[in-house]
């Protein structure tokens, strides 16, 4: 397995590549869509990548792409910077078993833990991700809460189940 590593604003088109199969492939997965996610922006994403606390970890495939991603951001706002976010987790269907999932969410967690005076890793996972929450909860992730119909799409609701990792 290619251990993951963070990505710098050199790879802002390649992880607008795997993001794109993100909202395409897993559309309940993920908030943004095709039309509405500002991680398809090659500006945005690269000016994303370059603030020291905003990482994403990932894992390339044999032929260069990115196959495996975790985003971890530390809260900007003073009262809450004790806390960072893990956002879009995602493994490419044909890369996953093989423990890429859980080497990029280690890498996010392993990130907060050198932040100054974090101290709470936060994160949301959809009710049809069943896979996903049991990986986070290995990690050491609680549920303190479930949003009911939190996301729509195509006039279907769901859930959106909270967790919290403290350190």
């Amino acid at each position: 397995m290619t251990q993951p590593r963070p990505l710098t604003p050199d790879d802002a088109p390649r992880y607008v590549a795997l993001r794109l199969r993100m909202v395409t492939e897993s559309p309940w997965s993920f908030l943004g869509t095709p039309g509405d996610d500002a991680g398809l922006d090659e500006a945005i994403m690269a000016q994303r990548l370059a603030e020291p606390e905003n990482k994403i970890f990932a894992v390339e495939g044999d032929a260069g792409e990115l196959i495996a991603a975790a985003g971890i951001y530390r809260s900007p706002r003073i009262k809450t910077q004790h806390k960072a976010n893990i956002w879009g987790v995602y493994v490419a269907p044909e890369a996953r078993g093989r423990g890429l999932g859980r080497a990029v969410m280690q890498s996010a967690i392993d990130a907060a833990r050198t932040w100054p005076g974090v101290c709470v890793i936060s994160l949301s996972v959809t009710e049809r991700a069943p896979a996903a929450k049991a990986l986070y909860e290995s990690l050491g992730f609680k549920t303190w809460g479930v949003e009911p119909n939190a996301t729509g799409l195509d006039g279907q609701y769901i859930d959106e189940i909270w967790m919290q990792l403290v350190l």
